[in-house]
């Protein structure tokens, strides 16, 4: 922390910072300024600015500057002393701004820590301007801390300013929004339209720079910082109206062009975005497309293959009924032979009972078969009603295959044979496929 920067004399504030300027380039002490300081400080006419009442006196010489400062009388030690020290980058920034207002208007009135009151008729001394030029009707107010900006302090400088200029400026520390928004420095902006921040690499005037930026919200609602100008502080300047310049360009001009250039890019953001979503919408409703076209034709082969499966169904069970009937116009005959049993195209075996001529599946008898008797048997019925007392029907026999053969007869299940084609020419095949598997081909 810097030492006391600050002493009142007959109710006025001197600041530390008072007592330099710039002469042809380069930063040194007034002299008249500085005398009249160091004599009124030998006169016991400095008091202490925390009302304690103790006497200070000015330390400055012409070397070290960065140590000057105003101190207690060693006299006055023992009093309670409440006087708040003033940070070191906050006095150094307010050298270097009064050297920058002394080089730039050059009318040598440049006063520091002016009360309102010594501006307008107004009582108050609550706030005060950091610099003043009555002849140049200029003013500024500088903010070291952000926590010190508030809309009352403002408000009241605004309305007391007469037809005196004032800007705002605030330490370099207090810029940036990180997206936020931000509100301290927005209330510099709403009423001077950009924010300036100055930074300093001590109290030397020439390697100060000074920035000029405004906040806006983005297309996504992120506040941006906006960068006016940036630049060396001797860069800046003031016409004749007290407008600020950069380069002899205007700030005012400069912000409308960085203002224009920034929602410009915005928009044009926005029609990307939307260009952007418009081809993704178009992707998507293409993918969609493919997507039902595909499901279209995954449902077509579904039906088609359902419908051949179907047809499959329908010819299966067209041929088995085909095959049933042919197999119930067959059976009868079939009996003439006991060499092979005979089964329907469904694989069940039938029986035909020797006492009653019943014909039935193998279940609704309880004895059959044997040699000679293969398609023979005794049904339930006959079983009960004492079949060795019951009269044997007779059984016609056909002759067996080695005795007789007909080659329009099946010889494996007696079925009816019928030409066929394959794929290595003509054949004959059983009636029963695929039940019978016999094939003979024709020579």
């Amino acid at each position: 922390m810097a030492q006391r920067t600050e002493a009142i004399y007959q109710g006025r504030t001197i600041g530390i910072e008072s007592i330099y300027t710039v002469i042809d380039g380069k930063q040194i002490n007034i002299p008249a300024k500085l005398n009249w300081v160091r004599e009124k400080s030998r006169n016991g006419e400095l008091f202490c600015p925390c009302g304690c009442g103790a006497n200070l006196i000015l330390v400055a010489g012409d070397r070290n500057l960065r140590e000057q400062h105003f101190r207690i009388k060693d006299s006055d030690t023992k009093l309670e002393c409440t006087a708040v020290t003033e940070g070191r980058a906050s006095i150094e920034s307010k050298i270097v701004l009064k050297c920058w207002l002394d080089d730039k208007l050059r009318t040598g009135d440049v006063d520091t820590r002016v009360p309102i009151n010594a501006v307008d008729d107004s009582t108050d001394r609550k706030y005060e301007f950091s610099f003043v030029s009555k002849l140049h009707k200029l003013a500024i107010s500088y903010f070291h801390d952000r926590a010190n900006i508030t809309d009352e302090k403002l408000d009241i400088l605004d309305m007391n300013t007469q037809d005196i200029k004032i800007y705002y400026i605030a330490d370099i520390m207090n810029c940036g929004s990180e997206g936020q928004f931000p509100e301290w420095m927005m209330k510099i902006e709403s009423r001077q339209g950009y924010c300036l921040f100055l930074s300093i690499d001590g109290i030397d005037y020439k390697d100060a720079r000074l920035e000029a930026a405004f906040y806006d919200q983005d297309i996504d609602g992120l506040w941006c910082e906006i960068i006016v100008t940036e630049g060396r502080l001797r860069d800046y300047s003031f016409d004749e109206n007290n407008n600020l310049l950069f380069h002899r360009d205007s700030l005012d001009t400069l912000y409308d062009k960085a203002y224009y250039e920034f929602r410009k890019k915005q928009d044009r953001e926005h029609d990307r975005r939307i260009m952007e979503q418009e081809k993704r919408e178009a992707e998507r409703q293409k993918c969609l497309e493919e997507e039902k076209k595909l499901q279209e034709e995954y449902e077509r082969k579904i039906r088609e293959r359902e419908e051949q499966l179907l047809r499959e169904k329908e010819a299966a069970e067209s041929e088995k009924r085909r095959a049933r009937e042919e197999f119930a116009r067959n059976m009868a005959a079939g009996f003439e032979q006991q060499e092979k049993p005979i089964k329907d195209p469904d694989g069940n075996r039938w029986v035909k009972c020797e006492f009653c001529g019943k014909i039935a599946m193998d279940r609704e008898f309880s004895s059959y078969g044997g040699k000679n008797h293969v398609n023979l048997g005794t049904c339930i019925e006959c079983s009960r009603n004492n079949p060795k007392a019951a009269v044997q029907i007779s059984i016609p026999h056909r002759e067996s295959n080695a005795n007789r053969y007909d080659p329009t007869v099946c010889p494996e299940c007696g079925s009816r044979l019928v030409e066929r084609n394959g794929r290595n020419g003509r054949f004959v095949g059983c009636s029963s496929y695929p039940r019978c598997k016999y094939t003979r081909s024709i020579r």
